[in-house]
């Protein structure tokens, strides 16, 4: 693998499941049955294990994202991997389409991206999450809060 040479001038301002500040948040751990993407929700699958959100899934938290990860893959975390799972806090995520901050969000499986979309049989509810800020567009960059809900 070549050394880095070409840097750019400025870091990106967050990336998806990176925390946006430095507000209240709580996490837990388990152990990833199936590929979880940074800043993507995720749901119990079994005695401390969890998978992506589906249909009809008990939510977790969204996958918080870490710098050092071992898989081949550094946007997400691979089965058998110790996944941070956040319940509260404010994270970046990807948008589907434009958001207005303050809206209610779901996500979106099938593009993995969060969207104000009705739940349908791709689109998810995510408990307690809403838009910090705004998204102008599709794969835009915005603050997601996540607000816990007791389940």
């Amino acid at each position: 693998m070549p050394y880095q040479t070409a840097y750019t001038q400025y870091q990106p301002k967050g990336f998806p499941g990176m925390s946006a500040n430095m507000e209240e948040w709580n996490g837990i751990t388990r152990t990833a049955t199936a590929t979880i993407l940074f800043g993507c929700p995720a749901q119990r699958s079994g005695d401390n294990q969890c998978a992506p959100l589906a249909s009809g899934g008990e939510f977790l938290g969204i996958a918080i994202a870490h710098h050092v990860i071992t898989g081949s893959n550094g946007d997400s975390y691979a089965q058998y991997d110790n996944v941070p799972l956040a319940d509260e806090g404010v994270y970046w995520a990807l948008a589907d389409a434009a958001i207005t901050v303050g809206t209610a969000l779901n996500f979106n499986t099938a593009t993995n991206r969060y969207t104000t979309a009705a739940v349908s049989g791709t689109v998810i509810a995510v408990p307690g999450a809403e838009a910090d800020t705004a998204a102008a567009g599709a794969g835009a960059l915005f603050k997601l809060r996540l607000r816990r809900i007791p389940s």
